[in-house]
């Protein structure tokens, strides 16, 4: 059984390590602008074009941010976001759709609640990767397994994952 991680200290060392893992796998730095919906913001993004993936992160008292895109930015210019997997800083936060999970065996696990626009029921019925049931505080939840957070081709799980993401989003505009 997977459990959600909510301490602040145990969140915070796993969202290091994603991001030393994320930045060692996507070796090209890029500045460019990362548009999405809250608006627009400047970066240096990672980007391997063997997985035609790019990936920025920022970090607030209440989340750590993940952003996640296809295709070769270009320097100083804007770049859709694909995908986001968010995590929250402290404490369990449903609403926010990632997370960081412990299993059995002490390994820590990259999780989605599978929020997306469109809904969790819409990306549920058309995800087609691995998903897990996790201990979520009180209450036992359906989660999307992207990647063990020690894996070295963890970027590569996260890229399929971002396919996924896309693929599902496409449905819903149909």
């Amino acid at each position: 059984m997977f459990s959600i991680i909510g301490d602040a200290a145990s969140i915070r060392t796993a969202a290091q390590q994603l991001d030393a893992n994320l930045r060692a796998a996507l070796p090209e730095r890029i500045d460019c602008s990362v548009g999405g919906a809250g608006g627009s913001f400047a970066t240096t993004v990672a980007y391997a074009p063997s997985l035609n993936l790019w990936y920025a992160a920022q970090q607030s008292d209440k989340t750590y941010w993940h952003g996640f895109g296809n295709g070769a930015p270009q320097a100083g210019k804007k770049v859709a976001l694909a995908s986001e997997i968010n995590i929250p800083a402290d404490g369990l936060n449903r609403a926010i759709s990632g997370a960081f999970a412990r299993d059995d065996a002490g390994r820590v696990w990259l999780l989605h609640r599978g929020k997306i626009r469109g809904g969790k029921a819409l990306f549920f019925a058309h995800y087609n990767g691995t998903t897990v049931t996790v201990q979520d505080g009180d209450k036992e939840d359906s989660c999307a397994l992207i990647s063990a957070v020690d894996d070295p081709e963890i970027a590569a799980h996260i890229a399929r994952f971002v396919a996924a993401v896309l693929r599902i989003k496409a449905v819903a505009k149909k």
